[in-house]
């Protein structure tokens, strides 16, 4: 399934690499690793972050098309990722 929305991925991709690593850095993280993934449910995000003083990456996954097909735009899907990311960091 990955294969089938290769361009799909590129644009999530680059959304998600213009956008985050900046606001990651505010909080003296790194994006160390975005993979994709699939299974039953659709196509997933994983994104590594290395933050300051922890010893292991720190992991976050996402449902980012779901089996039937694209819910929404890459771009918009890039956006809603990093946002969520960056929230959950907030609250940590």
């Amino acid at each position: 399934m990955v294969a089938m929305y290769q361009q799909y991925l590129e644009e999530f991709r680059s959304e998600v690499a213009d956008s985050l690593p900046s606001e990651l850095a505010q909080h003296g993280a790194t994006l160390t690793a975005l993979s994709f993934f699939d299974n039953e449910d659709g196509v997933w995000v994983a994104a590594e972050v290395e933050l300051p003083g922890q010893q292991e990456p720190w992991t976050r996954s996402r449902l980012i098309i779901p089996a039937q097909g694209p819910d929404k735009d890459a771009w918009l899907a890039g956006t809603i990722f990093s946002s969520a990311l960056i929230k959950e960091l907030d609250t940590r």
